[in-house]
């Protein structure tokens, strides 16, 4: 095997983003417990809907 042609950047096998250059950011453990704060510190539980009228109660 040539050293030359192995790879310069470990095998990499997760996901990833790319940022505003281009370049492939892989997505870390850091990353997804920041996102998961995020969510849930603005998090709020939507208002109940009202139920629909159904066919009878609008004949009413």
């Amino acid at each position: 095997m040539n050293v030359h042609s192995q790879q310069q950047h470990p095998q990499f096998n997760g996901g990833a983003i790319i940022d505003d250059q281009g370049r492939e950011v892989p997505i870390t453990e850091a990353m997804i417990q920041h996102a998961c704060e995020n969510l849930a510190r603005d998090w709020s539980y939507p208002l109940p809907r009202k139920a629909k009228a159904t066919p009878e109660q609008k004949a009413r």
